[in-house]
């Protein structure tokens, strides 16, 4: 450390965490503090203002950074939107870099969750204009064939052809995986594939998120496109069903450190396999939606993948209804802990929660009146 530094320390239950201060005597610059807690599941912005700037390093923070990423596509999914906006607000205020992941996850989300919305995904400049996209996907019926779809060619892609059945739909999961293995190939065709206005305007969408997300992100992305370019595109319907109380054990996943651990120890005290109890819990509550048309594409990727790991679709239950009671009451305190952080930050952000909701709805309605034209006023 050299003499234009010093170091201060934030104390805390148990810990303390030390940290080196870069003075700038010239100006006080304020900056957004992000402190944990022993067990790194707890979350708490506060801002100060200091005659410095202020590094903090902490290779564990995406350990928290997970729990909000992996709320965030339940919330989506179960169409609780007022979860939604709270986990969008937390992520846009971590960092930059939380935003840039979060413009290409809601394109993602979107294709995941209701492929046919990846018609409506126009963003601008402002935040507020990614989350009236999944806000939208929340309050939508679900369709998730392109998922499916994509899933399935990505594994032929890899070399797996058990996801071929000898059924005349297989064509459709080649097509896919090729356009897996040439990618400017497809998007050629696809562009070139469609004049139909609605059509169109999902390839154009999926074209510019070519490159976002993991290699089977992109071809769930592909197999939307594919869809749009060989039939119609459904008619999105508003769903009908009431969001439930959440429940907060559900997003910590094995996505999550802290689902990891607990399904490691549960799946070794059941001796049931790690991937068919990661698996039963995915398909029986973190992929549940609030509402969903019957997507042939979904079942069947599911199915496929249910019987590669040992454990029928028909038979999942019978593992999952006793492992998930452990599950529960392992991951309690953590839940708790989720929730509690949820809502401190709320209660002390909750201007800026509620000017995002404002913002969102303001979005949403001159983009449903079809005044596109006036979108990058908000």
């Amino acid at each position: 450390m050299n003499r234009n530094e010093s170091t201060r320390q934030t104390a805390l239950p148990g810990k303390t965490f030390q940290f080196a201060v870069r003075h700038n005597p010239c100006r006080a610059v304020t900056k957004r503090l992000i402190r944990f807690r022993p067990s790194l599941q707890s979350v708490r912005l506060t801002s100060q203002s200091l005659s410095g700037e202020m590094l903090i390093i902490d290779k564990r923070r995406w350990d928290i950074d997970a729990r909000f990423r992996s709320l965030l596509q339940k919330a989506v999914r179960r169409g609780n939107t007022d979860l939604v906006f709270t986990a969008s607000a937390i992520l846009e205020s971590l960092s930059r870099k939380e935003k840039n992941w979060f413009r290409n996850r809601t394109a993602i989300i979107a294709f995941e969750e209701c492929w046919p919305l990846g018609t409506d995904l126009v963003f601008n400049r402002k935040f507020h204009s990614k989350v009236a996209a999944l806000v939208k996907v929340a309050r939508s019926v679900k369709s998730k064939d392109a998922t499916g779809l994509g899933f399935l060619a990505y594994a032929l892609s890899e070399g797996d052809s058990s996801v071929l059945t000898g059924a005349p739909e297989d064509r459709h999961i080649r097509i896919v995986s090729n356009a897996v293995r040439r990618p400017d190939e497809f998007w050629h065709w696809a562009v070139q594939g469609t004049s139909v206005s609605r059509g169109k305007l999902l390839v154009d969408n999926a074209r510019r998120f070519r490159q976002s997300g993991l290699p089977r992100d992109r071809a769930v992305i592909q197999a939307a496109a594919y869809l749009a370019v060989s039939g119609d595109i459904p008619t999105v319907q508003a769903s009908s069903q009431l969001s439930l109380a959440f429940p907060y054990w559900v997003a910590l996943d094995m996505h999550t450190p802290q689902g990891r651990r607990v399904l490691k120890d549960v799946a070794r005290d059941l001796h049931i396999p790690l991937k068919q109890l990661e698996w039963a819990m995915f398909y029986f509550e973190g992929a549940r939606t609030n509402e969903s048309v019957k997507s042939v594409w979904w079942e069947r990727s599911c199915s496929w993948y249910f019987n590669k790991i040992g454990l029928p679709l028909e038979e999942a239950h019978l593992i999952w209804e006793p492992a998930k009671v452990q599950v529960v009451e392992a991951l309690t305190e953590d839940s708790r802990q989720l929730h509690r952080d949820l809502y401190t930050w709320k209660l002390t952000n909750r201007e800026s929660v509620e000017g995002l909701k404002k913002q969102v709805e303001l979005f949403i309605n001159h983009f449903d009146s079809g005044q596109m034209d006036q979108l990058e006023l908000f």
